[in-house]
């Protein structure tokens, strides 16, 4: 046998198996894809991976950055969120997280022009994020063919991330070496509570589109912890939440 007829028996056998992985492969991608829309169909269990995104409003909210008294009222963010849910006939349980950022950056209050040429010295940022962990529950109330409604219930925790920036921290000189913390921050940490409706439009096998509204109540330390900068979290006492986004979610076969 010829070294160029083996290197083309091998070369066959090679692309043969991959054919047959990849086909394999498909296969069973396909059998589970089945398997999941049947599960809907039949009533059956699943499970869901819901990716959304959405805009989370503190509409009454004291947000207060250098002191108690120096506060406006509100606060609208973009999050991003993603839910793990079992679904069982009518009933949904899951866990979920949220990362949401302010839409706006504030010259932090109070900074002091020490030299007298009208600029604050430090030309300091506060920006404010949030991050939630949460046990969902939903309950499907109504069906109707590809269309599905739900109500639901949430609890949790929420951590409320201030943070403050100078203008050396955000625009470092090249050859300056830099250790540290790049701004200062505080954390506060509270609990949550809400309701949800929403609905879900099957637009394939398994996959489906929908909108969320819910409203939660944060419960935040009373008293507003403080850097060793005298800078204060925004953010204390009970905080009313209302989000509302855009969700994605694909089913997957138990």
């Amino acid at each position: 046998m010829s070294a160029g007829f083996r290197r083309t028996l091998v070369a066959a056998s090679v692309a043969l198996s991959s054919w047959l992985v990849l086909g394999t492969s498909r296969a069973d991608e396909s059998a589970a894809a089945r398997r999941a829309a049947a599960a809907r169909e039949m009533d059956r269990p699943y499970t869901m991976a819901e990716l959304g995104v959405g805009l989370l409003t503190l509409p009454a909210a004291d947000v207060c950055i250098r002191s108690v008294k120096d506060c406006e009222q509100g606060e609208t963010s973009v999050g991003v969120g993603i839910q793990n849910i079992y679904r069982v006939h009518s009933f949904g349980f899951g866990a979920g997280i949220l990362y949401a950022t302010t839409l706006r950056s504030d010259a932090a209050r109070g900074d002091k022009d020490l030299d007298g040429d009208g600029n604050l010295d430090l030309e300091r940022d506060h920006s404010r994020k949030y991050f939630l962990v949460e046990g969902l529950f939903r309950y499907y109330l109504l069906r109707s063919g590809s269309w599905e409604w739900w109500g639901g219930a949430a609890i949790g925790g929420v951590v409320v991330n201030d943070s403050w920036t100078t203008k050396a921290d955000r625009e470092p000189y090249s050859d300056t070496a830099y250790s540290g913390p790049r701004a200062a921050t505080i954390g506060t940490e509270g609990l949550t509570t809400g309701l949800a409706i929403g609905g879900e439009w099957t637009f394939a096998a398994n996959w489906s589109f929908g909108t969320v509204l819910r409203y939660s109540s944060w419960f935040l330390p009373s008293t507003p912890e403080t850097s060793p900068t005298g800078d204060i979290a925004s953010l204390n006492g009970r905080v009313d939440m209302f989000d509302f986004g855009l969700a994605i979610a694909y089913r997957i076969a138990l």
